[in-house]
């Protein structure tokens, strides 16, 4: 039954994200009442809702965020979209983030969608960095100077640097891969047809160099080193009395 299947898949994405920031309040938002709604990023467009390799299914169908958003709000409220950046670039695109900084400069609140392109986290190789890619960094940069009510929503298969750019926005909603009805969980969360009630099953450091495996791992001359013995994961913060993003 796809239909009862694809409901299932939204119903898990909507408990698997996790909200890790609202200050004030901001989410949710009301779907009938209230100013414009930028939605910024391409990843709402386009979402990133499974990894590559082994992980990779064919999904009966696919929702996407900024789709599901409209179908929501259905004139409730204005909504208006910017793609702000293309997803694999390397370098920020000034048209893509000039025409998101007008849409957020007239809007009442700003979503904005960003995340990991699939080159940047795979099973076969291990990351060099925790951070988001420079042009979203840049365009989350320009969008608080033009609106302090920016909400971020994530897409990433694991964790990344949340310092220091969280200290700009008031709410983050942290989506990871959400499968094939994300789109429309995240909608839900969003909006308040769902209530957030993820949890976090990884510590998120501060910095990628509090790591426990840094200077062990991946290891020389083609063999993986683990050094930290039994200290991984939220036991080697403890230990080491680290400060962490979120525990």
């Amino acid at each position: 039954d796809a239909d009862a299947h694809h409901a299932l898949a939204r119903e898990a994405a909507a408990r698997s994200a996790v909200l890790l920031k609202n200050d004030g309040d901001l989410l949710p938002l009301d779907p009938r009442a209230g100013g414009t709604i930028a939605v910024v990023g391409e990843l709402a467009r386009t979402p990133r809702y499974q990894g590559a390799g082994s992980s990779q299914v064919n999904p009966t169908r696919l929702d996407d965020a900024l789709t599901a958003l409209r179908a929501a709000v259905d004139g409730g409220r204005d909504l208006t979209f910017a793609p702000g950046y293309v997803t694999d670039a390397e370098e920020a695109d000034d048209a893509l983030v000039a025409e998101a900084v007008a849409a957020a400069r007239d809007a009442e609140v700003v979503l904005l969608f960003l995340g990991l392109p699939p080159a940047y986290e795979s099973e076969g190789y291990d990351r060099t960095h925790m951070d988001l890619p420079a042009p979203q960094l840049a365009l989350l940069a320009a969008l608080a100077d033009a609106n302090p009510r920016v909400v971020v929503v994530l897409a990433n298969g694991s964790v990344v640097t949340l310092q220091p750019w969280q200290d700009r926005v008031p709410a983050v909603l942290e989506g990871w891969l959400l499968g094939q009805a994300g789109g429309s969980a995240l909608a839900d969360l969003l909006l308040g047809a769902a209530s957030p009630s993820g949890r976090l099953a990884e510590t998120v450091p501060l910095r990628y160099e509090d790591n426990p495996t840094i200077g062990a791992f991946p290891g020389e001359h083609g063999r993986g080193r683990y050094g930290e013995g039994l200290l991984i994961g939220y036991r080697c913060y403890d230990a080491h009395l680290l400060d962490v993003a979120y525990p």
